[in-house]
């Protein structure tokens, strides 16, 4: 922990790599590492050290595990090349030495975020020319990319610390305690409630620049995530209901489904994309079709069959001549391939077919404001955009809840939600639905390790990942999560 999560600050560290070659907000500099007396002077240095926040996303130990930790242990992916710490998260097969649960990079994150909340106010009283406007938005932003982190991590470890100032001095408390899920969700929430006033609605100069940021819709994206997470579902509907009144996203048309989403990147769908002026390693190590590491399920295939004109279908989501997942790595849909050095995808946390779908569920799950029409209406959009064909007429609340969670999964395959939405579902009222998480024993099984594979499956407590062993043997103060104490 001392090693991984906090690092004494005495100098600010290079601000890693710039994240686009075309927008000046993201040329990262100063290239050398300063004292920190001498850094936080004026603007120009408080919003080179934010793009350092944004460029601490950019790098393969933090989007491999936010793409894998989505995808590993649900029924969407399967190995074809993967070692075998990726193999065993497949299979929900656990241990503390695994270094793919390792955390460090999402704490580097959260620290370059700490440090901008810590010392923009100091560059401000320098600089005449840096408004409190300017300095309201940048730490708005900080706080948004925090906020997401930790919205990853409590998700996959559920109890995790809670660090909300810089390790910059030696003042810094190296043993934190973790928090709770409650906890840290209130954090969340409360922040992000605060920061969505000071984002920007949007930034006019690329739409690069514009979905690369954190605005106020990715505030609220990530807000209705949370929300929906913690089972509060009339916060959510009202977040979701003021990130459309914003006007400012749409449902790409079914047509441009895969190029103007994944291919081109930046749609009018898109609302927080991770961008890269260099080649998408993740999506690449991971998705090449010359050598890729992992493959759609096959039984994925059938899940568009049933619509023949699903746009989502073959040379769209996957290709099913090449077993590949063509959502990343194909052209268009003659069934051209990326080759090795064009993987510059942009990297999705959200886009607007998301947040419909989960209006959509929180309209069918809310007590006061139930309402399963506007959840069929919701479902609908998305369907409809896809299928060009009206969904099925639904009425009641466990058929809507199918064709939802269905349409997740048709609408969101390989962006890293898959896992979640199965937890999610499964977890409530006491994992009255556990069954979807034991029915995933089927899909990886072979016809030898049924049972084993079950075992994994079945414990409750297994569905969060384990601390690394390195963060519990340095810290004295962190506890194992329960399932992997011994």
């Amino acid at each position: 922990m001392k090693r991984n999560i906090i690092k004494i600050y005495a100098i600010i560290p290079i601000l890693f790599i710039t994240l686009f070659s075309c927008d000046s907000y993201l040329q990262l500099e100063p290239q050398d590492s300063l004292i920190q007396q001498e850094f936080w002077k004026n603007k120009e240095q408080v919003s080179a050290a934010l793009a350092g926040c944004y460029a601490s996303m950019n790098q393969s130990g933090f989007t491999d595990k936010v793409l894998l930790w989505g995808e590993l242990r649900g029924d969407m992916l399967v190995s074809l090349r993967a070692g075998n710490n990726q193999n065993n998260m497949l299979k929900n097969y656990m241990f503390p030495s695994n270094s793919f649960v390792d955390w460090s990079q999402f704490y580097k994150t959260i620290n370059h975020c700490n440090l901008v909340l810590t010392f923009a106010d100091q560059a401000q009283a320098n600089d005449l020319s840096f408004t409190e406007q300017e300095l309201r938005r940048i730490k708005a932003e900080a706080i948004t990319i925090r906020s997401l982190v930790y919205s990853i991590l409590v998700k996959n470890f559920k109890e995790v610390p809670l660090i909300l100032t810089a390790t910059a001095n030696t003042d810094t408390d190296f043993y934190p305690a973790k928090s709770t899920e409650d906890e840290i969700i209130a954090q969340i929430t409360t922040d992000l409630e605060a920061a969505v006033n000071d984002l920007n609605l949007g930034f006019a100069q690329s739409p690069a620049h514009d979905k690369g940021k954190m605005t106020k819709g990715a505030a609220l994206a990530i807000l209705a995530d949370i929300y929906l997470w913690d089972e509060q579902y009339d916060n959510c509907i009202d977040v979701t209901t003021r990130l459309v009144n914003l006007n400012k996203y749409r449902l790409v048309d079914g047509a441009d489904w895969f190029n103007d989403i994944f291919f081109e990147g930046n749609s009018d769908e898109g609302i927080f994309e991770l961008q890269f002026s260099d080649i998408n390693v993740t999506l690449r190590n991971s998705f090449y079709v010359g050598n890729p590491i992992y493959a759609p399920y096959n039984q994925i295939f059938q899940l568009y069959n049933q619509f023949p004109n699903d746009v989502r279908g073959n040379l769209a989501t996957f290709g099913m001549s090449q077993n590949s997942v063509f959502k990343y790595a194909g052209v268009d849909a003659s069934g051209l391939y990326r080759g090795q050095n064009q993987f510059y995808n942009t990297f999705i946390f959200y886009r607007y077919a998301d947040i419909l779908l989960m209006q959509a569920e929180a309209y069918i799950l809310s007590t006061t404001n139930k309402d399963l029409i506007k959840a069929y209406n919701l479902i609908n959009q998305v369907h409809e955009r896809a299928i060009g064909a009206p969904l099925d007429p639904i009425s009641t609340e466990g058929e809507l809840l199918n064709a939802l969670l269905l349409e997740r999964q048709k609408e969101l395959a390989f962006e890293g939600k898959r896992w979640y939405d199965l937890l999610r579902f499964a977890k409530r009222n006491n994992f009255e639905n556990q069954y979807l998480m034991l029915d995933l024993a089927t899909v990886k099984a072979g016809p030898d390790d049924y049972e084993q594979i079950l075992s994994y499956y079945s414990e409750k407590e297994s569905y969060y990942l384990p601390i690394y062993l390195n963060e519990v043997n340095l810290n004295p103060n962190l506890v194992q999560n329960p399932y992997y104490e011994n």
